[in-house]
């Protein structure tokens, strides 16, 4: 559904008010809404007042998302509110990437508003039910996401150094970190407006009716403030939230049961080549969660490394009172002692736990980046290392968004050659969660005892794989994974066994996979188990055959993953390949474009052949590539001929020294209100052989058409193209303009004018944001 601003900058145009809560502009879901804002002082048709705001109300489901999208942000910045029917604030994204995405927390009535906090732009507004993200918005600064507020990770510009930038300058105080690293940087109580004023930001036009749901949502929006004022001085290379991290299970009560999900990847038959216990060094598997109960009678003391803590003071007397024992059952997963008559079997028997302590009920993003630094033999804010690095690193936890500090230091440890785990995320929806979704961390997520991704595992783009993780029934209580668990009694802790389910017990079960393949090929690495995971060597196909969305590349298989580990012994270099992020492309209902990064996933060098498609409304053009053909491409869907319905086909990448790859592809069109389906005033434009405009004019929309007509149009060849001009800067199809074109936009063609021509009809819509474009 296309819908328009009532308030444009095209100077034809009519003007209606829609810049408060009570002049909403109504829109249907799905719809994509062209627009344009100006902030105060700009030159616009406004005047000096300009327009900041554009508010326009909608019928939400749970999980619906508005997603703004504007062309350039170094001439403007725009943000993105969204408000309950009740007038509170609920959600923003504040970031100034020239993306912003806010999410419907419950099913109702919604107020979206775009803000022009600086210059003036045009804009593209989506308002779409799926739930497939495009990765552009990931790295959205979000009021929602859950982040401790008046802190922030800050890393100093690359150009500068170890050079010390001192946040008292700010009005800020440093809590951790140094130079050369993330640091934490807190924001003294009751100081943000203070804050904010000396980092020269001035407060959002935000109505005075409209209130902050919760006084932490205030808190959150001043704090995202302040990381806006961050990110734009020079010194500062990026500055994100400081995000908190959870636990990612859901417990229920202790109850004995067999292991099933042994059985389920073929455990026994992997022990039959191997029971993780190598000849030299024992391979190390860091768990970074809520420590260890040291002395679980199920756990080896002598395949513990001592704990390391990162998470709050534990002088504090309160420090320890929401103590889980998460990561006790995680360790047990992995690695509780076997054979011994005792408890329940690891899966890996001779790996060495290193526990790193960063969460108690919940923690910190900074907590965990220091206690992934620590694990990894990097600086971090405990001064020490280990005595043996990790090999690999558990992450069964996640929360919040994207996080530049997060994605630079697993970059560094991918490099190290650890292999870094982390779970998908427990919220049942199309977008894998952080940490998991970093290109550098495997995205594990979580099948139920038949074979079957939960309810609850996340899924989409960035998904890898997946593992049992369990499903707590009322009747069936045992199809979740026992593993090892603490009893808290009068007489103090004793051990126990628990039944729990979520991606962090399935994300136990891939890095123990891995702890068993390791053991016999130390020279496992990120690159080789990247191979083999989409070569399918390590996991059982589900559902479609290769990668899809639910699943990934299937399920882990012990005994396919030891071999194929094991077979590729001092295999030395790896063969160049073909590496695509994300492994689909889904436009949902209102998308036009998507991003498609290819990456040699090997050694050596690879040349891109080229990428081709069957499908008619599918082109994919260069972005950002370099001479060998890899880098970025921007993917575009064009729906225009397409009838209401789903659509997929498939990208085929060729490469002239590796194998070829597929990435499937998906588009989806919604039914046509020809009473409201409209990009506004539209301007035709007749053009000869050099694009010369002979003849132009300006129409308004009737009924789901425009109807124009030339008179008096000398003998020749010629083409038509119509477009917006809704940023009034006298030019169609550039920018965030609608655009289309005769007989298809994208594959313009000429026409010969010897007679009365007819039917030179064509689709306009909303497209993606291009340089070129036509003068009026």
């Amino acid at each position: 559904m296309h819908h328009v601003d009532s308030n444009t900058n095209d100077p034809g145009s009519r003007i209606s008010s829609n810049d408060d809560l009570a002049n909403a502009q109504a829109v249907r879901m799905p719809a994509i809404i062209g627009g344009f804002v100006a902030s105060p002082g700009t030159d616009s048709r406004f005047g000096s007042a300009g327009d900041p705001n554009d508010v326009f109300v909608a019928e939400f489901d749970a999980g619906d998302q508005a997603l703004l999208e504007f062309p350039d942000p170094s001439q403007a910045d725009l943000d993105l509110y969204l408000i309950d029917d009740a007038g509170n604030l609920v959600d923003a994204s504040i970031g100034i990437d020239g993306f912003e995405r806010v999410v419907a927390p419950e099913a109702g009535r919604y107020y979206v508003q775009v803000e022009a906090f600086s210059g003036q732009s045009a804009y593209h507004l989506r308002l779409d039910s799926s739930q497939m993200l495009d990765p552009a918005y990931a790295a959205s600064l979000r009021v929602a996401d859950d982040f401790v507020p008046g802190e922030v990770l800050v890393r100093s510009a690359d150009e500068m150094g170890p050079l010390d930038i001192n946040p008292a300058d700010m009005g800020m105080q440093r809590a951790s970190g140094a130079p050369g690293r993330e640091q934490l940087w807190r924001i003294p109580e009751n100081q943000a407006e203070a804050v904010i004023s000396t980092l020269g930001l001035r407060a959002p036009s935000i109505a005075p009716a409209v209130a902050w749901r919760t006084p932490e949502h205030a808190a959150r929006h001043d704090t995202l403030h302040v990381i806006k004022a961050l990110r734009a001085r020079p010194d500062i290379a990026s500055a994100s939230p400081n995000y908190r991290m959870t636990p990612l299970l859901t417990p229920n009560d202790p109850r004995w049961a067999q292991q099933w999900f042994h059985e389920a990847i073929n455990l026994p038959q992997a022990w039959d080549l191997t029971t993780g216990q190598p000849p030299d060094e024992a391979v190390v598997v860091a768990v970074i969660d809520t420590g260890v109960y040291r002395e679980h009678e199920d756990l080896d003391e002598g395949r513990l490394f001592p704990t390391q803590r990162f998470v709050c003071d534990p002088a504090a007397s309160t420090c320890d009172d929401d103590r889980s024992w998460h990561g006790t059952h995680i360790t047990g997963i992995i690695g509780a002692a076997t054979d011994n008559s005792l408890g329940v079997a690891g899966i890996s028997w001779g790996v060495d736990i290193l526990p790193v302590w960063t969460l108690n009920g919940t923690g910190t993003l900074n907590d965990t980046l220091q206690g992934i630094r620590y694990a990894a033999g990097l600086p971090n804010d405990s001064g020490n290392v280990p005595d043996k690095t990790a090999d690999i690193i558990n992450l069964s936890l996640g929360g919040g968004g994207y996080s530049a500090e997060a994605d630079d230091l697993f970059r560094e440890v991918r490099e190290l050659g650890i292999l870094v785990v982390a779970s998908s995320g427990n919220d049942g929806v199309g977008t894998v969660g952080y940490p998991a979704a970093y290109e550098s961390v495997l995205a594990a997520g979580a099948t139920d005892r038949d074979g079957e991704r939960t309810w609850y595992s996340n899924y989409g783009p960035r998904l890898d794989l997946v593992a049992p993780g369990g499903v707590l029934q009322f009747d069936r209580r045992d199809d979740g994974i026992l593993s090892t668990w603490v009893k808290d009694t009068a007489g103090g802790l004793e051990s126990d066994y628990e039944f729990l389910q979520g991606t962090s017990m399935s994300t136990a079960v891939v890095s123990g996979v891995l702890a068993l393949g390791h053991a016999l090929n130390p020279g496992l690495s990120p690159g080789l188990l990247l191979e083999l995971l989409e070569s399918g060597e390590l996991t059982r196909d589900l559902g479609p055959a290769g990668w899809d969305l639910e699943t990934g590349w299937g399920e882990i298989d012990a005994y396919q993953a030891v071999q194929a580990i094991a077979n590729r012994t001092g295999s030395g270099e790896l063969a160049p390949r073909i590496s695509v992020t994300p492994e689909v492309l889904n436009f949902g209902f209102t998308g036009t474009s998507r991003d498609l990064r290819l990456r040699n996933g090997g050694d050596g060098s690879l040349q891109i052949e080229g990428i081709a498609t069957q499908a008619t409304w599918l082109t994919v053009e260069p972005e950002d590539i370099t001479e060998d053909g890899l880098g970025l491409y921007r993917a575009l869907g064009q729906r225009d001929a397409l009838s209401p319905g789903d659509y997929e086909s498939r990208l085929r990448i060729t490469a002239a020294n590796a194998d070829p790859r597929d990435v499937p592809v998906g588009i989806r069109v919604a039914e046509r209100d020809p009473e409201r389906d409209t990009v506004g005033r539209v301007y035709v434009l007749l053009l000869d052989q050099d694009d010369r405009v002979v003849e132009k004019t300006a129409l308004e929309f009737e009924y789901g058409t425009y109807r124009y007509r030339f008179e008096g149009v000398p003998p020749g060849e010629y083409r038509v193209v119509a477009g917006t001009n809704i940023a009034g800067d006298d030019r169609i199809c550039h920018g965030a303009e609608a655009c289309g074109a005769w007989p298809r936009h994208g594959v313009p063609e000429t026409f010969q004018v010897d007679r009365d021509r007819t039917s030179i009809d064509f689709e306009i819509a909303w497209r993606p944001f291009t340089d070129d474009g036509f003068p009026l």
